[in-house]
């Protein structure tokens, strides 16, 4: 991560070792990637962003899916969601997560391992769901998602290839999720 990156119309993503004076309005993210996927460089984690922007809700109770960075968790939180929990099958993507998120200042993320669903917390719903991972993965995941989730929770998936978007949304319509937005960057898809 070599510079700032200025994604949708708040957030801009920041390596951690750079100084950056944000503009009115602007929200500041500060990563350092280590060994873990996700700082807003990839088409994928850049369109989760924007929608993330759109859907984020304050108060919300956010999951994230598979957070890498814990980039997404952080920007909801930033973007006012009240609880995030964030998970993901790699512990050493969880530990960077959590000194990120720790960096971060933000005392409202819980990051834990998690193959996906499995050791997720079942609690109460999530009003947002953030699942930036691959097609088949999505595909694997949907039919565990509904547990998690109220009337009204809004989840963003992306990770997918323009090529399999299609699969992805015969997936989520096979088990009941309405298309409320399809989004694309270079030859990705979010939903």
């Amino acid at each position: 991560m070599e510079t700032k990156i200025k994604i949708g119309e708040k957030i801009v993503i920041c390596p951690a070792w750079e100084r950056y004076t944000p503009a009115e309005g602007e929200i500041v993210i500060r990563m350092d990637p280590g060994m873990a996927f996700g700082t807003g460089t990839h088409e994928t984690t850049r369109l989760v962003i924007r929608l993330l922007e759109k859907y984020t809700k304050a108060g919300q109770l956010m999951l994230d899916v598979g957070t890498g960075t814990g980039i997404l968790a952080i920007c909801a939180s930033r973007l006012g969601a009240d609880l995030c929990r964030a998970y993901d099958i790699d512990p050493t993507a969880v530990r960077v997560a959590r000194e990120n998120i720790k960096d971060s200042g933000l005392n409202n993320i819980r990051c834990e391992v998690s193959d996906l669903l499995k050791q997720a917390d079942r609690s109460r719903p999530y009003g947002l769901i953030c699942a930036n991972l691959v097609a088949d993965i999505i595909i694997r995941m949907t039919p565990d998602v509904s547990p998690f989730m109220h009337e009204n929770t809004v989840l963003l998936a992306s990770g997918i290839i323009s090529e399999r978007c299609d699969d992805v949304v015969a997936c989520f319509e096979e088990h009941g999720f309405r298309i409320v937005e399809r989004a694309e960057d270079n030859g990705w898809c979010a939903l």
